[in-house]
């Protein structure tokens, strides 16, 4: 398996939040339109927001599923965060599934 991208929030790095949201924005606008794409983009904690309905990121997710990339979000952080009904882009993942994800990953690369 190549390159998985793990994204556990919805904004990018400390400090202002209107412009982390903007970065995590930015970063999945120019992630679903840079050559290679990810085996897969994994979505955790904060991060699954960003895979539910009303996320602006949602068309670059789209953009990264039609090109073959999986889109995961955690079973466990939907429901703690009262989101799996607004799952709008890829399905529900699960921590078995992450782990033997990252094992056979050559690379994670992690958005915190």
């Amino acid at each position: 398996m190549g390159k998985v991208v793990f994204i556990c929030t919805d904004k990018i790095g400390q400090g202002d939040e209107e412009l982390g949201r903007k970065l995590i924005g930015s970063f999945l606008y120019s992630l679903a339109r840079t050559e290679p794409k990810p085996e897969a983009v994994l979505f955790m904690n904060a991060g699954v927001r960003l895979a539910c309905e009303g996320s602006p990121a949602l068309d670059d997710l789209r953009l990264l599923a039609e090109d073959g990339v999986a889109i995961k979000s955690c079973g466990t952080c939907l429901d703690y965060h009262a989101l799996k009904d607004k799952l709008a882009i890829g399905e529900v993942g699960n921590m078995n599934d992450t782990a033997a994800t990252f094992m056979a990953a050559s690379d994670v690369v992690t958005i915190a």
